[in-house]
């Protein structure tokens, strides 16, 4: 079992990416998606944008009641809280975007926008192993569901498939359900596997029957993608929420919408029904969470409301749920009591649905059009009381602030962010890590600060989707960054040797893999190669290093430290493209670029009839070393030779349109800031007269 692609280095091109994060990452950043709790061993298992999957320790729910109540509220998971960082499992490296526990609790299998799905053994705390990656799907794997009478593992995605895997047959393909037409955002099946939905924009709900393959039927009433599906054990009534705003009620036999919940006032993107199928509870885009009874979806009760958009509910039991845990598009992971003394101060519905005194009941229509028949209220605008609302979830795991600005530096090795919480940092891409932090200011106040006059070709991609810096390089643009020592800042005797960023980086990257280590000591430090890297820096081993595929899709995740490890060594072996082995293990790089260029008098010299040079050199030749050539070659001046370099400014000035250039700026310099237009750059030259 792998987790590697077996592609050869003569298939499609191929990136590199890593993550510049901490070496610890206990918390989340970004949005949490994806929730799992294993009430056997009270562990609760969390994923979302920033790929990583945490494990929990959370006390059965009455210690923890009985420690909020003596600390009059649990605020976040800390050294005194109740609930304990565990673990983490990382093997994604896009969105985690659903979990389901199997196997009797001993495996969890994860899905992400990475298009893998993921199987860990979780039997022992702290103990987690990564088991198998399952790369069937070819798109976004946005949901899965679990039969666990039948022991089969479902998944679904933006490629249209849903395949069927066999967990006691070390999760072999069993079954490919075909016939969804769009990309599938929701799933859903009973425990014998009996039957399985599948929805999402196609806006109509597929039934398919795994046991004989036939034609799905459909099921017609959303108006927007379907977000979520649940069934009922038995297979006789399901539940859907959509971007429409609507929870909907079906009859499986009779293939028919038969209630329509309407009050949310945007978009259900998740669902939860009790084991009785009696009560669901939904949350989404307005922020409220809501209870309605499944036999009356005309009622229903507010809860609270969430900081953020919700993404994902999980009750903390299906038999009489008292707590519900959100995941929301921030960080912060809340525990609701479902039991608080307000919601029941006003004639609770514990013993079922005899008492609606706090629940509210559609009956205003919207703004926009409801469904036909049927009328929806502005359910905010009722919310005269606030006390009804709960104020403070029981629990709280807080999590870290995520990038979510950035803004590369010219100098093309710096990065400036700014996170959720407008804290402002720099980051230096070349030694992979954070350099500064400025506390919080604006963004733009900083960037003013750290701008320069000098120009670089980029060289790598920046992303923060995950709430850290991904750092992405590829062939078309990794090797454009040639530039002299001096401009890059190192402390070299000779100030005009030639380093290039991209290959520095490479070296970086595989420092520790053997094939680079064996070319770099045959190689010598007279290589040209490998003067031209020789700043490279080592990384911190915890650095992620990812190889995939044009498109993105992963084909080998490591970290930086493992390189050097046997079996990580012959498994990047077998995916590294062949961009870099030309590098790393041949001594091979690109040549830096020409630049052609025209020498003309300047306009105040009033030239009779100016000559127009046409010459060509690097584009990091300094405007000094134009002046030399100008001061020697054009005019002639028979003390060229008694003229030193760092002198030549005082003889020769040269101009691009109009401005004056400063000696040690480079052509490309030049070009980007003072031309400023396509075709060949123009630059005048004119004597210094000395009065």
């Amino acid at each position: 079992m792998s987790g590697a692609s077996n592609t050869s280095q003569s298939g499609s091109k191929k990136k590199l990416s890593f993550i510049i994060r901490d070496e610890q990452e206990p918390l989340h950043r970004s949005a949490v998606s994806a929730l799992q709790y294993d009430a056997l061993h009270s562990r609760l298992f969390t994923g979302g944008s920033d790929t990583i999957i945490r494990t929990w320790s959370v006390p059965q729910h009455k210690l923890l009641q009985d420690a909020f109540s003596a600390r009059g509220g649990v605020r976040s998971a800390g050294k005194n809280s109740p609930v304990q960082y565990q673990s983490s499992l990382e093997r994604h490296t896009d969105w985690v975007t659903d979990m389901v526990l199997c196997g009797n609790g001993k495996l969890l299998v994860s899905s992400s926008n990475d298009t893998t799905v993921k199987v860990w053994s979780i039997e022992r705390d702290n103990k987690h192993g990564y088991l198998d990656s399952l790369n069937l799907h070819t798109d976004y794997v946005s949901c899965l569901a679990y039969a666990p009478f039948a022991e089969k593992v479902v998944s679904a995605s933006f490629d249209r498939n849903i395949f069927v895997y066999d967990v006691n047959s070390n999760f072999a393909k069993v079954n490919n359900l075909l016939g969804c037409k769009n990309s599938i955002y929701s799933l859903a099946t009973t425990p014998n596997l009996s039957l399985v939905l599948g929805s999402g924009t196609e806006k109509q709900i597929r039934m398919f029957d795994p046991r004989t393959n036939d034609k799905p039927m459909k099921m017609r009433g959303h108006s927007d993608n379907v977000r979520a599906l649940l069934l009922n054990d038995d297979g006789t009534r399901a539940l859907s929420a959509g971007s429409d705003g609507t929870i909907r009620l079906w009859d499986i036999g009779m293939q028919k919408n038969i209630a329509t919940g309407i009050a949310h006032e945007e978009g259900v993107w998740t669902i939860q029904v009790d084991a009785s199928f009696r009560f669901v509870y939904s949350g989404g885009r307005d922020r409220y969470v809501l209870k309605s009874p499944v036999n009356d979806l005309s009622k229903f009760q507010v809860l609270f409301k969430e900081e953020a958009p919700v993404k994902k509910l999980l009750l903390s039991e299906k038999e009489n749920p008292s707590s519900v845990w959100v995941g929301t598009w921030k960080s912060d992971i809340k525990r609701w009591s479902l039991n608080s003394t307000s919601q029941n101060s006003n004639g609770g519905d514990e013993e079922g649905v005899s008492n609606f005194s706090t629940y509210y009941t559609t009956s205003k229509p919207r703004s926009s059009s409801p469904p036909p028949g049927m009328t929806a209220p502005k359910h905010i605008q009722r919310l005269t009381d606030a006390r009804e609302l709960q104020n403070t979830p029981e629990l709280m795991i807080a999590g870290a602030p995520a990038i979510n600005k950035y803004k590369i530096l010219n100098d093309k090795r710096h990065v400036l962010t700014s996170d959720t919480e407008d804290n402002v940092a720099l980051y230096d891409v070349l030694a992979c890590k954070k350099v500064k932090e400025y506390g919080k200011l604006a963004l733009e106040n900083a960037l003013e600060q750290k701008l320069k006059t000098v120009y670089v070709p980029s060289w790598f991609i920046v992303d923060s989707k995950s709430g850290m810096l991904q750092i992405t390089l590829d062939e078309l643009d990794v090797f454009s960054s040639w530039l002299t020592t001096k401009d890059a800042g190192f402390d070299d005797s000779d100030k005009e040797t030639k380093v290039n960023y991209g290959g520095m980086m490479l070296r970086s990257l595989f420092e520790r893999w053997p094939p680079c280590k064996l070319a770099a000591a045959e190689a010598g430090e007279s290589d040209e190669v490998q003067k031209a890297t020789s700043h490279y820096y080592t990384l911190p081993e915890h650095t992620p290093f990812i190889v995939c595929e044009g498109n993105g899709r992963p084909l080998f995740r490591l970290l930086v430290g493992d390189a050097g490890k046997e079996f990580e060594s012959g498994e990047l072996a077998q995916c590294v493209p062949p961009w870099v082995t030309d590098m790393i293990e041949r001594n091979v790089l690109p040549k830096f670029n020409k630049m052609p260029f025209y020498l003309l008098p300047h306009p105040s010299t009033n030239p009779k009839q100016p000559k127009k040079d046409r010459l060509s050199a690097t584009e990091m030749l300094l405007v000094r070393k134009v002046m030399e050539h100008v001061y020697e070659k054009v005019l002639g001046n028979a003390d060229a030779s008694s003229v030193p370099l760092s002198e030549i400014h005082n003889k020769i000035e040269m101009y691009c349109n109009d401005q004056k250039l400063e000696p040690e700026t480079d052509l490309r310099t030049v070009k980007h800031f003072y031309w400023k237009q396509s075709g060949e750059l123009l630059l005048y030259y004119r004597p210094v007269v000395r009065n």
